[in-house]
Parts: structure tokens; C-alpha cells; sequence
């Protein structure tokens, strides 16, 4: 009985771990997706926030006004552009507004007796903001004065750098009219990834000066007060803003037309003074011939709308921002119920539904929150992580009734890569407990001075290091189509073609060894910063025939190789300690690559005869493609030769005119023990004695 509650207690300890692993992952995911906008599920995110504003009953403020030159206006007058003359007339109607926003740019000169009444009518008028256009490129910009005169319009006071957008080009109204307007604004609003606008952009940079949107400018000109702005908020009469730009809050369609008059009746005079008294007037374009349409999360809407919208969420403190840590929070709540439900009904059909019955709740939850102007939730992102963590709790509940599948990545799944693994899966009568004979590649990376590392670390410290050392090096392992056979303390070994056949099994064990050590020089940095010592490796690397298989007991048992082949790979990489070098592999796997689609090549250091054996074998190094590798190559060989003919003094000349070369420093220091003591029998191949 006891026995049976134990296991039971660690199967609990076991799911709840698992548990809290999906939870992450899906978290990892969401974010992942959230902060890198990944397609598609950026786009349906925004989409999904767009169906909420079908629930915004909050009115625009009744201190703006919109007045449009649409459809019934170009009736009137023609198409656009107008003569300035009769927008002239129009504006002398708004003298009763407090501010006066134009969301039109008369960039290029007309009638100078029209262009003359404009700017004299704005001039007198003493309270319109002109809009501009910040522009990526153009052929030109206005003159110096224009430019001059705009400037007058940026904010004065501004941290040096802003993480705002920058422009190189302006599309300005003309002198006179830009010299008339008390100040000017941009006109520019940015789509989304999807092409619908949903914010506001609040502040923009050409030639260094920091200038604010139209909509920000009549509200600085209609509370008669500047705003501060500081590196990451804009500060306005009491409201935080970001720095960049906003999430609109739009208001239906119908709305805003209730707070809409046509030019028409502007110029006539029909608009009743009381509908313009100390309002904000924005006039702007509707008609559909000027292309001033955009789309807009509630349809496509006049350009002058964006403007509108804005003014009114800031005048009525109507902007309901995203917040991740709210969505955080969603995100837990949802997690938690996930869980309670998973452990509480055994009947997966029960727990499908209950599901769904929680998504629907945390919808209609959001949209409260939204319609209270709590914040804005982002529900795509809440609903996903809610379904994701499901999906990865019960596949992996199901997956669970799988054991000979389960078995396998047990004892595969840490030092295999996911193509092998799979293979292994969908084949496991491939593993075989005895072994077999096959030829196969090793490598060993070890570690350099690790003693000396480990005296002066702590040993949770040095746990640490050996983690953020290996598992770098064991990911290009695996993904090399690498089997990670064991860590011998400071050492890695790894093995190639089994217990699956890879093709070109030495240049992936090469490559392997190569890209260790590229990785260890950025590693070392990211260890420097940690406060740990620099790390350097020694790889071998050696071909040829050996046992692999499963060995051990039927209840305990690991997948290695064991011979000649593995030993000689051992001893090859304690040959880098002799030569200054990082890398070094054998004949036996050189002869069998290919390194012309390589972006490194082989050169042989030296022949030798290792401790225990008696065949001699060539090692060599591998340096990365250039000229000035070329040329070590070249004089390198040439001493090598030098040497292996019994020339010592001729090759002494030659490695020492290789500076900062390791390899021929070491065979140069070799050649004057060999002047000294000339071998009776020297054919070029070196003993070595030591391990």
C-alpha cells in the first residue's frame, strides 16, 4: 500500500512540474509572437482589438468640430483644388472658434491675389494651425525661409534623443500662408502592419527639431499652455501621453457625423455661431476624388477624422491604452483555471467544453474592462495563450500513453538531434543492447586549465560556467547531426553515423569543431561581462572503425563507442596543448572532406606517433579562408617540409618568420633540440610520450 501512495505522490510532483514547463512555454510563445509582430497572428490580433470599439458608447467631445469639404461642397464649387479665395471666405466664418485646425497644405503658389487673401485671413484670424507633411523622400524641399518660419513652430525644450520618427523631407505650405498661422502641425498618420490606422503620431524630426501633430498643436494654442516632453512621455495639462505616438479610441460613425458640417455651409453661413463658439474647428477633405480616405478599424473615414478622434480622447480623457501587465494578469487567471480544470474532470469531451466556456468568459470580461475604460485588452493574445496552454496539456496527456515513444526520448532526447530522434522513434528496432562495428567520427572537446578554473571558483559558480559552456556547444552538436555520447567532467565526447547513418559524417564532426570554437569567442565575452574567467578548448577529432551500441545492463544501459578510433580521437585533442592550437583532426577525417564550400580549409601541422600506438598519423588545423591565411599555409608547408627532410636550420628560418603562429613557434623550438641531438634515423614523424 505504501509503495502505491509514493508513486503516486511522484507522479503528482512530476505533472505539476510539467504544468508550470507549458505554462512558460506558452508564455514564451505569446511573447514571442507579440514582440517580434510574427504574421499572421499579429494582424488577427489587431483585428480582434478592432471588434471591441463596436462596444465604445462614449460620445466625441462637444468642444470639436469637423468641417469637411465633401461631396455636397464640390458640387458647389467645383472639384478640388479650390480657389484660395473661397476658402478664404469659409475660414472668415470661424471667428468665433477658439482654434482653427487646417488639415490641407497649400504648398505651391496660385493667383497671387488669392494666395494674398488666405494668408491675410489666417493672418487675421490670429488662431489657425496649419498642418505640413513630414516626407521619406522628394525631390526638394521648401526654401530656407519656409523652413525658417515652421521651426518657430518645434518644441523648444527636448532631450537630445528622441526614439521618435525622422524625416528628411517636408511638404510645407507656401511662405505667406506658413508666416499667417500662429503654428503648424504635422499631418502624418502611419498604418499598421495590416494597413488600417489605428494611432496617432504625436511628434516627428526634420533638420533636428522636434515638431508636434496638428492635433497636438491645437490643443497647446486651445489651453494656451506648452507640454513637456521628456524622453519616454509628452506631459499635458495633467495627461501622460507616450512619446511616439497613441491608440486612438474611435466613437461609431454616426457620432462623429453628428459633430460634422459641410464647407458648403460654412461659407453660406448656415452653421449656427453656438456650434462654433470657442469649439477647436478642424477643416479638412472628405471628397473621395482627393484620395484623403483611409481605413480605419470602424471603415474607411476622412483623413481629418484622425485629427478629430484625437483631440476629442485627450479633451475627454477617452484613450484606453494597452497594458502587457494587465494582459499578464488575464493571462494567469486564465492558466489557473486551465489547470483546475484539467485535474478535475477525467473526461476529456467535459474539459473541451469547459474550455470553451472559458474562453467565452474571459471574453465577455474584456470587453467590460474595455467599455469601463479600464484598458485596452489585447484578447487575441489572452485567448491564444489560453489555447495553447490546452492544446500542450492535453497532447502531452495523450502523448503520455505512448510508452515505447516515451522510452526512446528518454533516452535519446538529451544527446540526439530531433531528425535522429524521430527516426529512432518511428524505428526502434534499430537499437540494438550488444552493438556493432561501423565506421564513425569522434570528437572530444576538452577544456583548457580547468584545474586552475576550478580552484578559484565556488562550486555552484563553476556548475554555472560548465552549463553556459556545454550547452552551446552541445546545440551545434545536435545540430550537426551529432549524438552527444557523454561529459567527462570538463570534456565533451561526441560521435557521428551512429546509431543512424549521416552522410559526410567526418566534415560534419570538422565543421562541429570549427564552429565550437568561432562560438567560444563570443561565449567569452558573455562570461567576461559574468565575471567568469575566459574559457579556451581543446577539440580532436579522428575517423575509422568502431563498437557502438547500448551497453550495459537491461535496466541500465548508454548508447557509446569504444575502440582504437575513439582512443586516438582522445589523444589527438591532447595534441593541441603541444602546438598552441584549438583544433585538430587526423588524416583519417580530413582525407574524407571536401573544403571547397567550407569557409575554412585544412593545414598539416605535423606527423607523429601518439603514446600507445605505433602507426604514425598526420594532424591538422583548419584556419579560416584569406589571403593572409593563404600565406601561413604556404610558409608553413614549406618549413614542414624543411623538417621532415632533417633540415632543421633551413626550416628554423622559415617558422620563425611566422609571427603569432603557435604551430610553427613550437616546431621551430623542436628543430633546435633536434640540431642539438641529430636522430640516426629521422623519416619525419614525431614520438609523442606524454598523454
Amino acid at each position: 500500500m505504501f509503495p502505491r501512495r509514493l508513486s503516486h505522490f511522484s507522479s503528482l510532483h512530476k505533472i505539476s512540474y510539467t504544468t508550470v514547463l507549458f505554462f512558460f512555454i506558452s508564455l514564451g510563445i505569446i511573447l514571442f509572437v507579440y514582440y517580434f509582430k510574427v504574421p499572421p497572428f499579429y494582424s488577427f490580433s489587431l483585428r480582434v482589438m478592432d471588434m471591441f470599439y463596436a462596444f465604445n458608447h462614449s460620445k466625441p467631445s462637444d468642444k470639436v468640430v469637423l468641417i469637411l469639404i465633401d461631396e455636397k461642397s464640390v458640387n458647389r464649387f467645383g472639384r478640388w483644388p479650390w480657389s484660395r479665395c473661397i476658402i478664404a471666405h469659409g475660414l472668415e466664418k470661424l471667428k468665433g472658434a477658439k482654434v482653427i485646425a487646417l488639415d490641407m497644405v497649400f504648398s505651391e503658389s496660385t493667383v497671387p491675389s488669392s494666395d494674398a487673401k488666405l494668408s491675410d485671413t489666417i493672418n487675421g484670424l490670429g488662431n489657425v494651425v496649419c498642418g505640413f507633411f513630414m516626407r521619406g523622400s522628394a525631390t526638394e524641399n521648401p526654401s530656407d525661409e519656409v523652413i525658417d518660419v515652421l521651426s518657430d513652430s518645434a518644441f523648444l525644450r527636448v532631450p537630445e534623443k528622441l526614439k521618435v520618427p525622422m524625416y528628411q523631407y517636408i511638404e510645407a505650405n507656401i511662405e505667406p500662408v506658413i508666416e499667417s498661422c500662429f503654428l503648424s502641425g504635422t499631418l502624418n498618420v502611419e498604418s499598421d502592419e495590416d494597413g488600417i490606422i489605428r494611432h496617432y503620431p504625436l511628434l516627428s524630426i526634420f533638420e533636428g527639431n522636434v515638431y508636434p501633430s496638428l492635433g497636438l498643436q491645437a490643443l497647446r494654442l486651445y489651453f494656451g499652455r506648452d507640454f513637456r516632453v521628456t524622453t519616454r512621455y509628452i506631459y499635458a495639462v495633467g495627461k501622460k501621453l507616450p512619446i511616439d505616438k497613441v491608440l486612438l479610441n474611435f466613437y461609431s460613425l454616426r457620432d462623429y457625423y453628428y459633430r460634422t458640417f459641410s464647407f458648403v455651409d460654412l461659407y453660406d453661413g448656415k452653421i449656427p455661431v453656438s456650434k462654433l463658439k470657442d469649439k477647436i474647428v478642424i477643416v479638412g477633405v472628405s471628397e473621395a476624388g482627393v484620395t484623403d480616405i483611409k481605413p480605419s478599424p470602424i471603415g474607411y473615414i476622412p483623413g481629418p477624422m484622425f485629427h478629430f478622434t484625437f483631440i476629442s480622447n485627450f479633451l475627454k480623457n477617452d484613450f484606453v491604452f494597452p497594458n502587457m501587465y494587465y494582459d499578464l494578469i488575464f493571462i494567469i487567471v486564465g492558466g489557473v483555471f486551465v489547470v483546475i480544470v484539467f485535474y478535475s474532470f477525467e473526461n476529456i469531451y467535459y474539459r473541451v467544453l469547459i474550455y470553451i466556456v472559458l474562453l467565452a468568459i474571459l471574453l465577455l470580461v474584456s470587453v467590460a474592462i474595455y467599455v469601463f475604460g479600464i484598458y485596452f485588452p489585447n484578447m487575441f493574445f489572452i485567448l491564444l495563450f489560453v489555447m495553447l496552454f490546452v492544446a500542450l496539456k492535453e497532447i502531452f496527456f495523450i502523448a503520455k500513453k505512448s510508452r515505447e515513444a516515451r522510452l526512446i526520448k528518454s533516452m535519446f532526447g538529451t544527446y540526439v538531434s530531433p531528425s535522429l530522434l524521430n527516426i529512432l522513434i518511428q524505428h526502434p528496432e534499430k537499437l540494438k543492447l550488444g552493438g556493432e562495428k561501423r565506421e564513425i567520427s569522434v570528437l572530444f572537446a576538452d577544456i583548457r586549465g580547468f584545474t586552475t578554473i576550478s580552484e578559484n571558483l565556488k562550486p555552484e559558480k563553476l556548475v554555472e560556467l560548465l552549463n553556459m559552456v556545454f550547452t552551446p556547444l552541445t546545440d551545434i552538436i545536435l545540430k550537426n547531426n551529432g549524438t552527444l555520447d557523454k561529459y567527462i567532467g570538463d570534456a565533451i565526447m561526441a560521435i557521428w553515423n551512429a546509431p543512424l547513418n549521416v552522410g559526410g559524417h567526418a566534415e560534419k564532426a570538422i565543421l562541429s569543431g570549427w564552429e565550437m570554437v568561432k562560438k567560444l569567442e563570443g561565449l567569452n565575452k558573455i562570461l567576461k561581462k559574468k565575471g567568469f574567467p575566459s574559457v579556451k578548448i581543446g577539440v580532436g577529432i579522428n575517423t575509422g572503425e568502431a563498437v557502438v551500441g547500448n551497453m550495459g545492463s537491461n535496466q541500465r544501459f548508454d548508447y557509446t563507442a569504444i575502440g582504437d578510433t575513439v582512443n586516438l580521437a582522445s589523444r589527438i585533442e591532447g595534441l593541441n596543448k603541444i602546438y598552441g592550437t584549438s583544433i585538430l583532426a587526423s588524416e583519417n577525417s580530413v582525407d574524407k572532406v571536401n573544403f571547397s564550400s567550407l569557409s575554412f580549409f585544412p593545414l598539416e601541422i605535423d606527423s607523429v606517433t601518439v603514446k600507445g600506438k605505433e602507426k604514425p598519423i598526420r594532424v591538422y588545423t583548419f584556419l579560416e579562408k584569406s589571403e593572409n591565411a593563404e600565406q601561413i599555409k604556404y610558409v608553413y608547408e614549406k618549413g614542414l617540409s624543411l623538417y621532415k627532410n632533417g633540415m632543421f636550420e633551413e626550416a628554423i628560418c622559415v617558422f620563425n618568420s611566422l609571427k603569432n603562429f603557435q604551430p610553427a613557434a613550437e616546431m621551430s623550438r623542436r628543430c633546435k633540440i633536434l640540431l642539438q641531438n641529430p636522430p640516426e634515423d629521422w623519416n619525419g614523424v614525431f614520438h609523442i610520450t606524454t598523454k
